[in-house]
């Protein structure tokens, strides 16, 4: 069986000032050997045998990882482990693979 990457393009609008630590949420709808978040050149890349129906939560701020409730920082690929920042302004979170997110962040001013 092969797995062919699809990518998927998520905007998110911050109407703050300053850069913003987000957290994020999905739900797996395959069974995948890793996903991927990136926001322009970085990149957080996670490895475990996901199912359908994972629920997968990153706090870019405290840089954790659940999995199904669970904190699995184990999971973290130290290649692409860029726990990125949302900057004033558009931005376009890329998922490998396509998946919607529940993105969530402090606006903040400077």
């Amino acid at each position: 069986m092969r797995w062919i990457e699809m990518a998927q393009k998520n905007e998110v609008y911050v109407n703050g000032t300053v850069p913003a630590s987000p957290m994020i949420t999905s739900v797996l709808k395959e069974g995948i050997p890793y996903v991927e978040y990136s926001l322009a050149d970085e990149k957080l890349r996670l490895h475990h045998p996901f199912k359908v129906n994972d629920v997968v939560t990153v706090d870019f701020s405290k840089r954790k990882v659940w999995i199904n409730g669970q904190l699995q920082m184990e999971a973290i690929d130290l290649v692409y482990a860029d726990f990125f920042q949302l900057r004033p302004g558009k931005n376009e979170i890329k998922t490998i693979p396509a998946m919607q997110l529940e993105v969530t962040y402090t606006e903040r001013w400077l």
